[in-house]
């Protein structure tokens, strides 16, 4: 049957149309998605407006609107199947499904009121799109918020087409990531008794629902509009992607789980970039191309500085690997593509931290924007092994920077590493090694992040059993022991900071496991990064930057401890305030606490003679993140512990408390002039140590110029030293209970930066890091 051809020559404006059938909503949508004027709209198939969200009243007065401009008669029926003795597929445009139709329609069965299942008041709120959001604050803005419901409707949706892809790109990763936010949260949310309740009433309703339209006809082939509520919807994993919001990040072109998980995570990363890279090129800078070229001398200069200072510690790069990048840019005459640049320009803005002469802070920042200019959607597909060592790479600069993006960029290359890095099974296992290093300093770099900075980590159990195995343990070279002895301790510390998240967790049972664990590790290191083994002859054959390394191993390790008894020690000083002394707790012993005690003030003290054995000597940046949150953290745990003994009364290990606590900020010290974060640190540290030694010094003082101990000789009979009141020690030991709980003032926002980051249980969580 042919097409009628339009009445009219001159087709109506689309926006008119849509305006007069009350479906401007729809105005965006159908903008965004190529269908841009009425002839356009008028070949839309039933299939589009599906996967537009278009709903089902709405498809028909679309669908009528359409056959009226074609010509059709009113009175033909709008439902290809009850005329149509053959299907009709959903492919077949509309204007097609109405030609089938006979012209003697039977009289169609008036449309029955559907009740809806009432929502559930206490699932979380599904959130908006990026175009919903993009158009919520523009309705803000006074000239648009006059304008009519049809012309706000217009002017959103050509200021959508018009913003720039890096600007739209920011809307799509925050509506990504909240809409992962709002999963995490409902997944937890289905494990609640609310939930199960919930699913008890949609049973009964559909029951009753069922049993009221008992005997009553319906046709075979129609469709329920019934929608439950968004809460009970099956919603995607967190796919950025929406009816209204088109996402500029294309598609990946494998399907399944794996790929659209990829596809989200990379979605979130390269908005991060952009997020970071807005602060860093501004202005009109103008950034580093092909070209463009900074000096090869300082480039490769720095790029050899960041592998000796890294590498020992995880696996990124190798010294032939980065000259290799340098000969391909600046020997080659041939075109260099944009992820060689992009992996050159990152290296050495991350070596620039450790060969502080090569560039100036403001040249190693533009370095890795640049970087993050040649690293885009094509890029990453190009190669997976390389995609995810970048990411590896630009997190490990974000964290020098102290910036989020470290967490959403480790995330990403975690999921590249399980969707595309996994061997198949029978292939040989020196061809993994290198996907398999990579995925080990992801999960080394993820778990560390993660307790640190007390976010949930991403690696799961199977990363480890596939990244952290060793095959042939006997053949492994100093650094790749270390590798997988730092990726093996960071998980377990992860594991204790997640087990005992709150006092209340810190039990018996749970320190006794989570100990077991620790101890196992200790006893399982290889004899060459044993700390007697370092200290020996055997140790002087090994480079300086193996030696660092294991030592930082072994301040992990020592660190866990900290953690572990962190919790207990807190609920314990909080008792000791109110009962005037630390007694029993969490069905522990008086004395069992008083031995956590002492163990977490000991490894305390070991971290900080450790930290003393490094030494800023060129070859270790004063930004390294390990030795400020370590120099801090156990400057922290020892001024606790000096805390609690003096309010016991007790001035026996006060004073090696205290020379420990100063020489780890005075580890902090060299660090203050170009990392402002150790500057905050000592701001904070320094007040708190000077009162424990002034109340240190009164307590001894009292004790030796007390009448008793004029009239004794022996100094071994001196009186007790005398306690000092709750009254003057409350205010410090509160002020330390605070930061030895949220060590970098999370809670507090003690450095009044960060990003709010929603928790599982609808909080939020303020982090220092930007």
């Amino acid at each position: 049957m042919a097409i009628p051809s339009p009445s009219s020559p001159t087709p109506p404006d689309l926006a008119e149309v849509l305006g007069r059938l009350g479906l401007t909503e729809y105005l965006h949508v159908l903008s965004d998605n190529g269908f841009h004027s009425w002839t356009a709209v008028v070949d839309i198939t039933e299939d589009d407006m599906t996967a537009l969200n278009f709903k089902l009243g709405h498809r028909r007065l679309l669908q009528r609107e359409i056959a009226t401009y074609r010509g059709l008669p009113q009175s033909l029926s709008l439902d290809p199947e009850s005329n149509s003795p053959e299907p009709v597929s959903l492919s077949t445009s509309a204007l097609e499904s109405f030609t089938r139709q006979t012209t003697t329609p039977p009289p169609r069965e008036k449309r029955r009121y559907r009740r809806h299942p009432r929502p559930d008041p206490n699932a979380p709120k599904k959130p908006k799109t990026a175009y919903v959001n993009f158009a919520d604050q523009l309705r803000t803005d006074p000239e648009v918020s006059q304008l009519s419901f049809v012309d706000i409707a217009r002017e959103v949706g050509r200021r959508w087409q018009e913003l720039p892809t890096e600007k739209k790109r920011v809307w799509e990763s925050n509506a990504a990531r909240a809409m992962q936010e709002f999963e995490a949260q409902m997944d937890e949310y289905k494990k609640t008794d609310s939930w199960q309740k919930y699913q008890v009433y949609l049973n009964e309703f559909k029951t009753q629902q069922l049993a009221a339209s008992a005997g009553k006809s319906r046709p075979a082939n129609s469709r329920s509009t019934t929608d439950t509520s968004n809460n009970t919807r099956p919603y995607s994993n967190a796919s950025p992607s929406s009816s209204d919001s088109p996402v500029s990040f294309p598609p990946i072109a494998a399907t399944g789980p794996g790929a659209e998980a990829c596809h989200n995570a990379l979605t979130i990363a390269f908005s991060e970039l952009v997020a970071l890279r807005s602060e860093i090129i501004n202005g009109g800078v103008q950034h580093f191309d092909e070209n463009r070229l900074p000096p090869q001398d300082r480039v490769r200069r720095s790029m050899h500085a960041f592998i000796r200072g890294t590498g020992s510690l995880l696996f990124m790069w190798t010294f032939e690997q980065v000259d290799d990048i340098v000969d391909r840019i600046y020997k080659s005459p041939k075109k260099v593509d944009d992820m060689t640049l992009a992996e050159c320009f990152t290296v050495a803005a991350m070596g620039a931290h450790y060969e502080i002469d090569a560039f100036p802070d403001s040249m190693r920042r533009l370095l890795y924007a640049s970087g993050t200019l040649h690293f885009n959607e094509q890029t990453a597909r190009q190669d997976n092994f390389r995609t995810m060592r970048l990411l590896l790479s630009l997190s490990f600069f974000s964290l020098l920077e102290k910036h989020m993006s470290a967490k959403y960029l480790l995330a990403a290359g975690l999921q590249i590493a399980r969707w595309k890095c996994a061997p198949p099974q029978g292939r040989s296992q020196t061809l993994d090694v290198g996907w398999r290093k990579i995925f080990r300093s992801l999960i080394f770099m993820d778990s560390w992040l993660s307790y640190t900075l007390g976010y949930p980590s991403e690696v799961t159990a199977n990363d480890t059993q596939i990244a952290c195995v060793v095959d042939w343990p006997d053949y492994l070279s100093i650094d790749e022991m270390i590798h997988t002895q730092t990726s093996k301790i960071n998980l377990i510390a992860a594991e204790v900071g997640k087990a005992l998240a709150t006092p209340e967790l810190a039990t018996q049972a749970n320190i006794t496991q989570l100990t077991q664990k620790l101890e196992q590790w200790r006893k399982e290191v290889p004899y060459k990064l044993q700390i007697t083994t370092l200290l020996s002859s055997e140790g002087q054959d090994m480079t300086i930057f193996q030696r660092r390394a294991i030592f930082m191993v072994h301040i992990m390790y020592l660190g866990a401890l900290v953690l572990l008894y962190r919790q207990l020690l807190v609920a314990a000083a909080g008792a000791q305030l109110v009962d005037g002394e630390a007694g029993a707790l969490n069905n522990m012993s008086a004395e069992a606490v008083k031995m956590y005690r002492r163990e977490c003030a000991t490894a305390a003290q070991n971290i900080a003679r450790m930290l003393g054995l490094i030494s800023f000597d060129g070859t270790l940046t004063r930004r390294c993140w390990i030795i400020i949150y370590w120099s801090f953290s156990a400057a922290i745990c020892l001024l606790f512990s000096a805390a609690t003994k003096l309010m016991d009364g007790q001035t026996e290990g006060v004073e090696a408390d205290l020379a420990y606590a100063k020489s780890c900020m005075d580890m902090l010290e060299p660090c203050k002039p170009c990392e402002p974060v150790a500057a905050r640190y000592l701001k904070t540290l320094w007040p708190l140590y000077d009162n424990l030694q002034d109340v240190f010094r009164r307590m001894v003082g009292r004790s030796k110029s007390s009448i008793f101990a004029i009239l004794q000789h022996d100094p071994s009979l001196l009186s007790p030293p005398v306690p000092v009141s709750k009254q003057e020690m409350g205010p410090i030991s509160e002020k330390l209970t605070t930061l030895f709980t949220d060590p970098f003032g999370r809670k507090q926002n003690d450095f009044g930066i960060g990003r709010r980051i929603l928790s599982d249980d609808g909080s939020h969580s303020v982090f220092w890091f930007r």
